[in-house]
């Protein structure tokens, strides 16, 4: 909750509030490529509702030459490579490389929460079901009218963590949020659009590779912000009560550092915080970062079943596709699925008919004391989140194949609920991070070390960051 307990407990209606939004634009204007930096100023002497900040902006890709199709990628967010919050020019939440790897990550396993109106969460073949346009032949997908703008609404982080998510932005010094757009390579290119035969070797297929690179480009963004106000002076006493008696004010969030290697038996991380709660480690291959075309997801349909138009006429039949997994489609896989190459989470053995094994070292104790198979990291990594979307219907061979992450908690279960900082404590002696595996391809492995930071804000506006 926004209010302390103790003013919650007399309150039996609050009046006199009122809610209102402010539309913050960039503050460098035009045209924003791939690698390029957008800030955003908060405005000051508000109650700034974080969990409702929305960013939004037009999108479109585009290649060049013949056989190129390029495409946006599932997940707008996707788009976004780092995230980074000042406040007064200290920079508060870190800006880990990796914030579209690690977004993905964590919705194949607990299921995307990218808003299915605004954010487009599939990767479009030939219609867009965000503003109806057909694609024929080498189009690019284009989305420039401001009526067709996508939309962020859900952020990882200092916006989609902290608490109380309702700040007085009056106790702090200017706070900017920055963003750095990703690398043009998260786009994937195909060669065509005929539906997929699930082989990449067809031409003018969706799963063929495209003959040249894609780019994509915003443009018209903003910021939208919601800020609120209330009539009674309870909340600015209390808070004035609490920094003359404590000193300051707490506010945990999640931060995160990102760290990425070419695997290859195992791979070394330092991890130095005041509660460190887990660490997500991403598998895919060596080239994810190359233009490729979208992959497709284990079970979804491919080319295969045909409907007769027109009586009699076999040049008119239409192929609508056919599921991988059985002609009905089980657990909803009667219908097309792609992921961009970029995040593409795949586990590689060097024995595809051997068992692969996973441990974890942590200050070379083991975790788990045995080695770990395939299913037993599956669930291992579901008991270390606290919420998983039981709508997001995940195999093990789709986790093999599309989603292979892997997920240690170090903190308490639904810790986070309470604002609890219940990780390890590493910062006298920093966690020395060890993952080994066998019969594990060359692969390249991002770990992302998840922690609860505290910002803690005094009087005359003074902050301090504990990491």
């Amino acid at each position: 909750m926004s209010l302390p307990s103790n003013v919650q407990y007399f309150l039996q209606r609050m009046v006199g509030t009122s809610s209102s939004h402010f539309k913050i634009f960039a503050q460098t204007d035009g045209t924003h490529t791939s690698g390029k930096i957008i800030r955003f100023q908060i405005p000051e002497n508000t109650l700034w509702n974080t969990r409702s900040t929305r960013l939004f902006f037009n999108a479109s890709c585009a290649g060049h030459g013949t056989n190129i199709t390029p495409r946006l990628p599932n997940d707008i967010s996707s788009l976004v490579e780092r995230t980074s919050i000042y406040m007064g020019g200290v920079l508060v939440q870190q800006g880990f490389q990796g914030y579209n790897s690690l977004k993905h990550a964590k919705a194949a396993v607990q299921g995307s929460k990218c808003n299915p109106s605004l954010g487009h969460p599939e990767i479009v073949r030939t219609k867009s079901y965000h503003n109806g346009a057909t694609f024929a032949g080498d189009a690019s997908e284009t989305y420039a009218a401001k009526d067709d703008q996508f939309c962020i609404d859900y952020w990882e982080g200092f916006l989609g963590s902290v608490a109380p998510e309702i700040i007085d932005t009056g106790l702090y010094p200017s706070i900017v949020v920055e963003i750095t757009l990703a690398d043009d390579a998260v786009c994937p290119v195909s060669e065509g659009i005929l539906l997929p035969t699930g082989a990449g070797s067809v031409a003018d297929n969706f799963d063929k590779k495209g003959a040249a690179a894609a780019t994509y480009s915003l443009s018209n963004m903003s910021l939208q912000v919601e800020v609120l106000n209330f009539a009674t002076n309870a909340l600015d006493a209390v808070t004035e009560q609490r920094i003359s008696s404590v000193g300051y004010l707490s506010l945990p969030f999640k931060n995160y550092t990102s760290y990425s290697s070419t695997h290859a038996n195992s791979s070394r991380a330092n991890v130095a915080s005041a509660s460190f709660d887990r660490l997500w480690c991403v598998w895919r291959p060596t080239d994810y970062a190359t233009f490729n075309a979208p992959v497709i997801v284990n079970g979804y349909k491919v080319a295969g079943a045909f409907v007769d138009d027109v009586a009699g006429q076999t040049a008119a039949d239409i192929d609508i596709g056919v599921p991988q997994y059985d002609n009905g489609g089980v657990f909803d896989t009667n219908k097309e699925k792609y992921l961009a190459h970029y995040f593409n989470y795949k586990l590689a053995k060097t024995d595809a008919n051997a068992e692969a094994f996973f441990q974890l070292q942590v200050n070379s104790a083991n975790i788990p004391a045995y080695r770990m198979n395939v299913p037993e990291v599956l669930a291992m990594t579901q008991n270390s989140v606290d919420m998983i979307d039981r709508g997001h219907k995940l195999t093990l061979d789709q986790y093999k194949n599309n989603y292979f992450v892997n997920c240690y908690r170090f903190c308490l279960p639904e810790s986070d609920f309470n604002r609890m900082a219940s990780g390890l404590d590493t910062r006298n002696q920093s966690a020395n991070i060890v993952v080994n595996t066998e019969n594990v391809a060359s692969s390249n492995l991002t770990l992302f070390a998840e922690t609860t930071a505290e910002l803690r804000v005094g009087s005359a506006k003074n902050i301090e960051v504990i990491f």
